[in-house]
């Protein structure tokens, strides 16, 4: 099949590494404008564009459609098959979606109508989902909303943490995504529309959202936020007037009662932190500015201050 590829993240790269081993034609990839990225605030491309480039595709960056009309004459003139989409992060209008002519196909990662929008696999593991999966939809102009034309489950384990579960979904695109294509060329596929009523939506991680509330949250909503968050996004808290990352972490409900935030080291040198159920086992932390680092080394190179202010603060405004 001729096919236009649309998506801008690490696993959308994935997705466009499977068609380039196939038999099938990329005519043309889409992909978001390079943007400033990391401390320096370089320009940096997609890993999408990197690959586009490292092949000698076409590639079109529009910022939107509606402002980028060259963009849909360009597509009119390719003519593909398919457009398939894949974590792409911009809404495909009218004008683009009745182009192919098998359809726009989206590769999303959950099992819709669950966590519609920019972040399932996150959304997933802070909503403790025992079951992921990957969709295939035919795209509307709606947010995920168009009918579902295969799932793919897989089972989210107990220490999952958005890294590995994206691993997982990755799996299943390689076994599934060029199996689905030949179907679909073969007319072999049968939509079903969705349940609206069981939709729920997948918006997007904020910084803010990272911030721990040790008050308010228990120890296992706070596990599920650091396993979900690490390493990309990071959820944190303050130890005095120093931003620590969480990395990684474990609900521990059989240790003695700890108030929220505060903090204890063990005689086997391991740190515990009060929440507002339990307390919870830090395994891995990363202070602004350092390399992350073990619980037993954090309390090594961190124990006067441990000692001196001892607890974890939700806003440096609380030191």
């Amino acid at each position: 099949m001729k096919v236009v590829f649309a998506g801008t993240t690490e696993f959308s790269a994935f997705h466009l590494e499977l068609l380039l081993n196939s038999e099938h034609k990329i005519c043309q990839v889409i992909t978001r404008p390079d943007r400033k990225s990391g401390r320096g605030n370089k320009i940096k491309g997609s890993e999408v564009k990197a690959l586009a480039v490292e092949n000698n595709i076409s590639l079109l960056q529009p910022s939107s459609f509606r402002a980028n009309k060259d963009a849909i004459s360009i597509l009119e003139e390719e003519s593909p098959d398919i457009i398939l989409v894949v974590a792409f992060g911009l809404i495909l209008p009218k004008e683009v979606l009745r182009i192919p002519r098998l359809g726009c196909i989206n590769v999303h990662a959950s099992l819709l109508p669950r966590w519609r929008g920019a972040a399932p696999i996150e959304r997933c593991i802070l909503g403790g989902d025992k079951k992921s999966g990957i969709t295939f939809m035919k795209m509307e102009e709606g947010l995920d909303t168009g009918p579902v034309l295969r799932k793919v489950s897989c089972i989210v384990a107990d220490r999952e943490t958005s890294a590995s579960l994206e691993e997982k979904l990755k799996e299943i695109s390689k076994v599934e995504l060029l199996k689905f294509l030949q179907d679909l060329s073969l007319g072999l596929i049968e939509e079903e529309d969705q349940d609206n009523d069981l939709a729920t939506y997948a918006n997007k991680i904020t910084t803010e959202e990272g911030e721990i509330n040790w008050t308010e949250y228990g120890a296992k909503k706070i596990d599920r936020k650091i396993r979900a968050l690490s390493p990309k996004y990071g959820s944190y808290t303050f130890l005095g007037k120093t931003r620590m990352k969480l990395l990684q972490a474990e609900a521990n409900e059989t240790s003695d009662y700890i108030k929220p935030g505060v903090l204890k080291i063990t005689k086997a040198n391991e740190l515990y932190v009060g929440c507002k159920d339990s307390c919870l086992k830090i395994s891995s932390i990363q202070p602004a500015g350092k390399k992350p680092m073990s619980g037993s080394e954090f309390i090594s190179g961190y124990r006067m201050k441990l000692l001196k202010i001892k607890k974890f603060s939700r806003l440096l405004l609380e030191n």
